[in-house]
């Protein structure tokens, strides 16, 4: 029973558990936090390992329980090992639905963003926002990475100045768009969670900040996760349009806008796992989100030099063999 935990960490379950229990690694994403399921004759409970404790989560757990939103239940924490005990919310997560089912179940998840963005969060959530300080490293840590993953794989693909300035000027505004809700942040299928009734329930949530009504949004419906069919997107959309506290002339354009630097922000991070830590698993969100891009830069008519560099990238992955694997 060691599963990167270290002999401390591991005494305590014992003592915890008088030694009745079974410890099973669940699904690792990309954090550093491991997430565990340990199951005894009489419960079953999960267990959050981090270097430390994220003071953040366990007050916006209280915070959303008490505002009605499903999430997991704090039992108990033990920072100077850094261990979280919650409650098992399920062993899925909705990302394991078929389409058909998922389509079913994604008006619920958009009245859960909805709902979200009525909340008066607490202070330190107010405090942070998706600024150009925010927005703008999240843009130039994709760009940092691609260079990195254009060496490692010896791509010819560039991305060009234009294609720059025009991520900045999307950044400079949605910087400055007046409407301004609670965000999840990483508001994805895999950090939501099905139980055996098919309840849902919302998990990391600790690096929630302030951010225009679109962000949660754009990360749902343009999830490489799980691509969704562009029909059906659509009329996501238009059902959360015509709830949404934003009713401006703007809505189209600022959603486009935040789609955008949302996936590249994703396409970064996907960079970053399969270069910096080797993760395989990774390299078919690259081409999804590639894909998305495409999508997304001809919707919103974005600059061509901006499609050029998505366009190229993928023509030339897909013909790789490192990533013809996973067409």
């Amino acid at each position: 029973m060691t599963y990167h935990l270290n002999l401390e960490q591991t005494e305590f379950l014992k003592k915890r558990y008088n030694k009745d229990l079974h410890l099973v690694p669940l699904q690792e994403e990309a954090s550093t936090r491991k997430y565990f399921q340990i199951k005894t004759k009489s419960e079953i409970e999960v267990l959050c390992v981090d270097q430390t404790v994220n003071e953040d989560f366990i007050k916006l757990s209280e915070f959303l329980f008490n505002e009605g939103i499903r999430v997991p239940r704090i039992f108990e924490v033990e920072s100077k090992l850094g261990l979280i005990f919650m409650s098992f919310e399920g062993l899925e997560d909705f990302g394991t639905y078929s389409l058909d089912e998922y389509k079913e179940k994604f008006p619920n998840i958009i009245d859960l963003i909805l709902k979200l963005q009525t909340l008066d969060p607490p202070n330190f959530v107010k405090e942070r926002k998706f600024d150009t300080e925010k927005l703008g490293f999240e843009v130039n840590l994709t760009i940092e990475k691609f260079q990195l993953f254009a060496k490692e794989y010896n791509l010819r693909t560039t991305i060009s100045n234009e294609a720059i300035a025009f991520l900045d000027e999307t950044v400079a505004y949605l910087n400055v768009y007046p409407i301004n809700v609670f965000t999840h942040r990483d508001f994805h299928c895999r950090n939501l969670l099905r139980n055996e009734h098919s309840m849902m329930s919302l998990i990391d949530f600790q690096d929630a900040r302030m951010g225009v009504p679109q962000y949660d949004l754009a990360s749902i419906l343009y999830d490489a996760y799980y691509p969704l069919p562009r029909d059906f997107r659509m009329q996501m959309l238009r059902y959360y349009q015509s709830k949404s506290i934003d009713q401006s002339k703007k809505f189209m354009e600022v959603f486009y806008l935040q789609t955008l630097q949302r996936s590249f922000k994703a396409l970064g991070t996907y960079f970053r796992m399969v270069t910096d830590q080797k993760k395989e698993k990774f390299k078919p969100s690259i081409l999804k989100c590639l894909n998305q891009l495409e999508d997304i830069i001809q919707l919103g008519m974005f600059a061509d030099s901006l499609y050029i560099f998505i366009r190229s990238l993928r023509n030339e992955l897909n013909n790789k063999p490192e990533f013809k694997n996973y067409l």
